[in-house]
């Protein structure tokens, strides 16, 4: 993946806001919009500039119909490494789900299907909850309607490949099995090695002890994820499952 120099700080200060607006308002982001809302005290031409070059090392793109910008996969995965900053859950947040595993989950199966309601409640993203019992493996998928909350995703033909591909779960299943060292690892686009799923991202996070049961959570959504946000709702969801399943 291409690298900007540490003492470049000017560019990563453009990669970072034209990212950020783009994943807020999914348009692509010219240089003036860029100075307007960020407020950048920069002359247009020098970020006019500064853009062009993030674009020539493969970070940002544009759409052939307009002069805006929109990040690479290569320009998420960036991001995602070196310049954003999770959020925290809002105590709010953190008391709402623990309140409803309290009230009703009475069983296993109750867990799994509340853990589900809760990602895709949450996030606005697909869901999908993963548990290996022994010889017995347990799949709750949920909240693929809020795809189409998404303009990446109104071409109902495109959605319906993505569909397939999540409903055939040899396809999904060798997505979100493979080896990777981290508690949580993100797919972004071509990474997920699967061409209808190349306009997505798929956020995946073990639960679970190894020596019992264990499981994953995923998030399915475009590119263009709130990543800040889903991946901490993900590492919280994976402790609370985690100490939950020892009830049952």
């Amino acid at each position: 993946m291409p690298r900007i120099a540490d003492q470049d700080k000017r560019k990563k200060e453009i990669l970072l806001a034209a990212i950020e607006l783009y994943l807020n308002h999914a348009l692509p982001v010219s240089s003036e919009t860029l100075r307007k809302i960020k407020k950048l005290d920069l002359s247009s031409a020098t970020v006019r500039n500064v853009l062009s070059e993030l674009e020539e090392v493969g970070f940002l793109t544009h759409p052939h119909t307009s002069a805006g910008r929109v990040p690479t996969d290569d320009g998420y995965r960036y991001y995602l490494n070196v310049l954003m900053k999770k959020k925290k859950l809002e105590r709010a947040e953190v008391s709402f789900i623990n309140k409803i595993f309290e009230l009703k989950v009475r069983e296993l199966d109750d867990l799994l299907e509340e853990t589900s309601h809760i990602l895709s409640d949450f996030t606005h993203y697909a869901s999908l909850v993963c548990l290996q019992d022994d010889e017995d493996q347990r799949v709750v998928l949920e909240g693929l309607r809020h795809l189409l909350e998404h303009p990446e995703f109104q071409d109902m033909e495109h959605v319906r490949r993505i569909i397939r591909a999540l409903e055939t779960r040899e396809v999904f299943f060798d997505l979100i099995d493979r080896n990777f060292t981290e508690k949580t690892h993100v797919y972004i686009g071509k990474e997920c090695q699967y061409a209808p799923m190349e306009s997505c991202a798929v956020i995946v996070t073990r639960y679970g002890d190894p020596q019992k049961r264990k499981g994953k959570l995923a998030v399915i959504g475009p590119r263009r994820m709130a990543y800040d946000q889903v991946i901490p709702l993900l590492d919280y969801l994976a402790e609370a499952v985690t100490e939950q399943i020892e009830r049952f």
